[in-house]
């Protein structure tokens, strides 16, 4: 323990490092645990999308191919797979262990958020306090249940925001730089929504030059980034050329664009059979292959956009405030039992406070500006990408332990503080 003097002379203990890493190793596993008893408790169907990941993880490490439920081979992100092939030709395909890199990517982002904060504030408290929280937070442990892309967005976007901040303080920026690209490269694998997330790095590329007076390092830290993403995208978009006659990040971006502009849009998920397009979608998504209905699909939506730019900008507006909407218990909810209301009730609450204090932290001195400004561009690049296309509650989940990590910052000074008087008068 080191010793900080404070007011009347009086030296508060502080964490040293030593300890600080054992209490933040607790939560890790804190956090994994409690993940680890949701898998149980809730025992997750392998459906949908989960199932279309565990077959593209299964086929690739298995048979070296790379497909979907449906056959398609570009159509889901393939970032998540691609992370699950490696273990599966390791220790086999089965859900438990694509459970387990759940959970090691839970203990990652706990690391991350502890750092985050850190950079931000000089406060081993508040890292510890966002930490905590996270490892509490309801759809982190949900979404680590199943096999979800968000397990692995949440990491890369946390890494994203670190290198950013690094990148912004002349911390060894090229290499930085690099390692930035190469993350937001995987995010963009892992889901198209990242793409602006490079926002944060072009605020921290422009601080870097204000630091610096010189605009060179601010360059070279840009080449560097954009370096380090098409290492990752190369290989892949070579990948899709060769799979499915274009090099693309992935044919699900039109489908999803469609779906948020057509005439039964409603700024919600709407099936595919709902819309004009469903009438004959199976026999012409068969007929036109992967690309062929992407290009149709994006051609219709931008049709209908151009015929109805009034409607699609209040769709585009609704999306957005969807994107923040609290996910609010319903009838079946408070039908199934009274505890998992509670639960439900307990998670909207959880979510209002993180909101409530992570904004409300944007005006905080005790955080870096340049951390509030990185923060503030990435949340608002993830946050704006989705009104272009439809919204489902755990699509914001990536961009949540940010906020997490802002609201820590303040309310872990305020009990230090709480606690400092405290012991000031006990001492007295």
């Amino acid at each position: 323990m080191t010793r900080t003097t404070i007011a009347n002379g009086f030296e508060a203990p502080r964490l040293s490092d030593s300890a600080c890493r054992l209490l933040l190793t607790g939560i890790a596993i804190f956090a994994v645990t409690l993940r680890l008893a949701g898998v149980w408790v809730l025992n997750q169907p392998l459906e949908s999308d989960s199932l279309s990941y565990f077959t593209m993880a299964q086929g690739l490490a298995e048979r070296g191919e790379l497909l979907d439920i449906y056959g398609q081979q570009a159509f889901y992100s393939a970032g998540y797979p691609l992370l699950l092939a490696p273990f599966f030709m390791v220790l086999g395909s089965s859900v438990s262990v694509a459970l387990s890199v759940n959970m090691l990517l839970c203990a990652v982002s706990t690391w991350l958020i502890y750092r985050l904060a850190l950079a931000l504030s000089r406060n081993r408290g508040a890292g510890l306090l966002a930490a905590t929280v996270y490892a509490l937070w309801f759809p982190g442990l949900w979404n680590a249940t199943m096999l979800a892309k968000e397990n692995l967005s949440t990491p890369l976007l946390l890494g994203i925001a670190l290198c950013a901040i690094g990148i912004a303080r002349g911390e060894r920026p090229m290499g930085t730089a690099l390692v930035g690209g190469l993350l937001w490269g995987g995010a963009l694998v892992t889901g198209g929504s990242a793409l602006l997330l490079c926002a944060g790095v072009a605020v921290a590329l422009l601080m870097l030059w204000r630091v610096r007076g010189n605009f060179a390092p601010a360059f070279a830290g840009g080449l560097c980034f954009i370096a380090g993403a098409a290492l990752i995208l190369t290989p892949w978009l070579y990948a899709t050329d060769q799979m499915v006659g274009r090099p693309v990040l992935t044919t699900n971006a039109a489908f999803n664009l469609y779906l948020g502009n057509n005439p039964a849009a409603t700024g919600k998920f709407v099936s595919i059979s709902d819309t004009p397009m469903g009438r004959d979608w199976e026999v012409t998504r068969l007929r036109l292959g992967e690309v062929g209905n992407a290009d149709r699909l994006q051609a219709e939506a931008l049709r209908w956009i151009g015929e109805n730019p009034g409607r699609a900008a209040e769709l585009a507006m609704l999306k957005l405030a969807f994107f923040w909407q609290p996910n609010l218990p319903d009838a079946e909810d408070f039908s199934a039992s009274k505890a998992v209301a509670s639960i439900r009730l307990f998670e909207v609450i959880q979510y209002a406070l993180i909101l409530l204090f992570g904004f409300a932290a944007f005006r905080s001195r005790l955080i870096a500006s340049d951390g509030r400004w990185i923060f503030a561009a990435m949340i608002a690049g993830f946050w704006l990408i989705h009104a272009a296309a439809y919204i489902i509650t755990r699509y914001r989940d990536p961009a949540i332990p940010l906020l997490i990590v802002m609201g820590a910052i303040p309310v872990a000074a305020w009990l230090e503080q709480l606690t400092t008087r405290r012991t000031v008068r006990h001492a007295a």
